[in-house]
């Protein structure tokens, strides 16, 4: 566009009144488009902090990838296994046998039911408590400890399916425990329900013997988890067993907060619609106010390019201008609710206030969308006013 297009372009969006300032349809239509830019960089924004801060208290917590017999029942472990699946990527930084079980716990007359974990004794890093005792050791997660009223050197008694024999017939068979610590990893469902024993506990009161459930790896970088899960299954030792990463194991979570993210999107671009919708009015409104104008242009020499290409310049001024407004907006507003925390969250979350994680990419995308939508619907009005009989405008 040359300097002639864009001079009558910017005065065509003047006001009628005082040349010097923007007419209120033009202000609207900019604060339309910078009203949903910034909605969607502010809501995008958040989803993926609340994403990334979930992804990071499981991954923190729990393993990069898992390892279990295709069958997924115990089996006898192997030192030598251990060491394959050591030496089979660089990237695995951690292998360790486990035990999962389904069990009833029971503290007084509250019971409930309890995933059993049996893991490595490097796991209890937590000094005993103050009330010493032979009883083996037992972590449990902090929602659940609250749920059975227990605190840091309490017993709880745990029932397995196991059945026993005893004086007054068949029973459950049971162990108690002191609570040695309490954990909170910051994701309910594993806070009311996981507790963990040593493995040597777990395989003796399950009679497993030498068995285990499987492997749980944690890798250098998560990322990179399904290029280490391939390079595991070339591995002939492990043909038999089944080897699953991160994204597999919480796929239906992270399909969730991804179609979250989806509908949000969808939602919060009508509110560019919109805007662009009333671009369109407004600048339809506008062709026919300069009726008179665009045919005097076209009578003195203006070809139909120039005129499309001077109400396609208002179009994109006014998207432009809502993108910045908007992109600045968005942005300011994310880095205050980082540095501020402005937004409390209640009890029932982990995190105490709203959680923002922005990506370029993401900046970048909605900035695009919302230009590419200011473009189209600059188009009609532009191409109808090119289209104007000089003749018409000037009789009427």
């Amino acid at each position: 566009m040359n300097l002639f297009e864009r001079f009558v372009g910017f005065r065509y969006l003047l006001s009628k009144k005082k040349q010097t300032i923007l007419s209120l349809t033009t202000w609207i239509s900019v604060g339309g488009v910078a009203t949903g830019v910034m909605a969607l960089i502010i809501v995008i924004s958040v989803m993926n902090g609340f994403g990334k801060d979930l992804r990071d208290k499981i991954l923190g917590f729990k393993s990069h990838l898992l390892i279990e017999s295709k069958e997924f029942l115990p089996f006898d472990y192997d030192p030598k296994l251990k060491e394959a699946i050591q030496k089979a990527d660089p990237r695995i930084q951690e292998v360790t046998p486990y035990i999962l079980s389904e069990m009833i716990i029971r503290q007084k007359s509250t019971v409930t039911g309890v995933l059993l974990k049996g893991v490595s004794p490097s796991f209890f890093k937590a000094p005993p408590p103050a009330r010493k005792s032979a009883l083996p050791p037992i972590l449990l997660g902090q929602e659940l400890a609250s749920l059975l009223s227990v605190f840091k050197g309490d017993v709880v008694e745990i029932l397995s399916p196991l059945e026993t024999t005893g004086p007054f017939g068949v029973l459950p068979k049971t162990r108690k425990y002191q609570v040695r610590d309490l954990i909170a990893t910051g994701v309910y469902e594993y806070d009311t329900k996981l507790a963990y024993v040593p493995l040597s506990q777990a395989q003796d009161f399950l009679e497993y013997g030498n068995k285990i459930d499987g492997f749980e790896l944690k890798v250098s970088d998560i990322y990179a988890s399904s290029k280490v899960q391939k390079n595991l299954k070339t591995i002939p030792v492990l043909s038999s067993f089944e080897v699953r990463d991160w994204q597999e194991l919480n796929k239906n979570l992270l399909s969730a907060l991804k179609l979250e993210k989806m509908a949000m999107i969808i939602i919060l671009s009508f509110i560019i619609l919109v805007a662009a919708l009333n671009i369109m009015t407004t600048l339809t409104r506008l062709v026919l106010e300069k009726k008179r104008e665009i045919s005097i242009l076209k009578a003195m020499g203006a070809q139909r390019i120039q005129i499309l290409k001077i109400f396609l310049f208002q179009g994109l001024w006014i998207g432009m201008s809502g993108i910045v407004l908007g992109l600045v907006g968005g942005i300011g507003m994310c880095v205050v609710f980082q540095k501020f925390q402005l937004i409390r969250l209640p009890d029932i979350y982990y995190n105490t206030s709203v959680p923002v994680n922005m990506e370029v990419i993401h900046l970048v995308v909605i900035g695009a969308i919302a230009f590419g939508i200011s473009l189209f619907s600059s188009f009609y009005p532009a191409w109808r006013a090119s289209r104007l009989d000089p003749l018409e405008g000037i009789r009427y």
